[in-house]
């Protein structure tokens, strides 16, 4: 009667339930009417899956990015690479980039990144001669350095949800070459897509001391993804306490610097978090009763002995899951598609002897990509309705850029040391 599972899960998937309340259902209903089993576990399990304290990192993450835009930094972040790389042909493109990777350092998610940058950039980009549809494609594409570069809400979703086995601080190391591949490939891609437009191209000399200025309004930014990381990898505190100071840090300048945070805007941070974590506290609760069901079922280790006898070689077991996802991608939310495969692949991975970090990695960008592939892309609809650009023209534009994130997870799966080397240099 196992069958029943996910034939509840895709039927009211299909007639427009939210994947939480789907996966929820499904569960609750196995067990409820199909099943021996005490129905109290449907309480203890979900309460237990939300009984973590690096489940708070991810409404500290949340507020952070918001009150960083709420604080004015993004205006400054804005304002120095307008400076440093504003009069290059390519210029509004590189800033589009680098600010996304800047930022990544502090918002941990792509939605952020386009909600809080998007508009800024878009314009900029406006002004300056871009195709509308390149920019928007850009756009989209960048902030996907949001859930890579460290630090990552999806890397601590990956983390509970694959059973509390791999570091959070580890994925944070991870994710930090591959975060800057893929920032590097999008100013290269760039440069080349560039040359052929007519853009408004101001030539001028650097002027050095707007440079001084900017840098030092900047700097407060610049310095709190040093805290953040350099706090996690020296071991003076924990992914969630990292966010917390950040939060902290962020308010101090927010009030006695930069001076334009309120109360409001605080509130406003708060209320956003909860309404977030809500969702994604839904979503690893019923995560964990499906997730227990299939373990006692001894799911888990069939589908483990399946794929060892089929992909024995780890690349190949790699290559096969970061293709599965990508294809999920295009279909289901991200965070759903995290939540309901990780606890089954994660272990599969480790019994093939690859590194939890490295099949972390693979596992959250592939599923990451699927944020700007259509036909259901959260990123593509964002961009789409912040830009005026249709869906299906940002879906064209986006190509090289998506082909690009691809190139990345192939070199992950292909050259471990792109995720390893980093994390092995610090003992995780």
């Amino acid at each position: 009667m196992l069958a029943i599972l996910p034939a509840i899960f895709f039927v009211t998937l299909l007639i427009g339930v939210p994947v939480a309340v789907a996966l929820g259902l499904a569960g609750a209903s196995y067990i409820l009417f199909w099943s021996d089993i005490n129905s109290a576990i449907i309480v203890r399990r979900m309460y237990h899956s939300l009984d973590s304290f690096p489940l708070l990192a991810i409404p500290l993450f949340i507020i952070l990015g918001h009150l960083s835009e709420s604080s004015g930094l993004l205006s400054h972040l804005v304002r120095w690479l307008q400076v440093l790389v504003g009069r290059m042909k390519a210029g509004m493109a590189y800033i589009n980039v680098l600010s996304s990777m800047i930022f990544a350092g502090v918002s941990g998610t792509a939605v952020s990144d386009v909600a809080s940058l998007g508009r800024i950039e878009l314009e900029l980009m406006r002004q300056s001669g871009y195709d509308p549809r390149f920019s928007a494609a850009l756009t989209a594409a960048s902030s996907i350095c949001g859930p890579i570069i460290p630090p990552s809400v999806a890397m601590v979703i990956y983390a509970l949800a694959a059973g509390g086995n791999v570091s959070i601080g580890g994925l944070f190391l991870a994710g930090a070459l591959p975060g800057l591949l893929i920032g590097a490939g999008l100013l290269v891609i760039s440069y080349i897509m560039t040359r052929r437009m007519d853009l408004v191209w101001v030539r001028s000399r650097m002027d050095y001391r707007e440079l001084v200025k900017t840098t030092w309004q900047i700097l407060p930014l610049l310095l709190l993804p040093l805290i953040i990381l350099g706090g996690i990898v020296s071991g003076f505190f924990t992914a969630t306490e990292s966010a917390a100071i950040g939060v902290f840090y962020v308010l101090v300048i927010g009030f006695l610097v930069t001076r334009e945070l309120t109360l409001r805007k605080i509130y406003e941070a708060i209320v956003y978090a909860a309404e977030m974590s809500a969702v994604l506290a839904l979503l690893l609760g019923a995560g964990a009763i499906v997730s227990w069901i299939l373990t006692v079922n001894n799911v888990t280790a069939e589908l483990a002995s399946f794929l060892v006898a089929f992909a024995q070689e780890p690349q190949y077991f790699l290559a096969i899951v970061a293709v599965a996802l990508l294809i999920l991608g295009c279909f289901m939310d991200a965070t759903a598609i995290i939540i309901c495969l990780a606890p089954l692949l994660a272990p599969v991975a480790i019994s093939l002897g690859i590194s939890p970090l490295q099949f972390g990695l693979v596992f959250v960008l592939s599923t990451m990509i699927g944020l700007v592939t259509p036909p259901v892309g959260v990123v593509l609809f964002m961009t789409s309705s912040i830009s005026g650009v249709s869906v299906e023209a940002i879906s064209r534009a986006i190509v090289p850029f998506v082909l690009w994130l691809i190139a990345v997870v192939v070199l992950a799966i292909f050259l471990p040391a792109v995720t390893l080397w980093l994390p092995g240099n610090f003992g995780f």
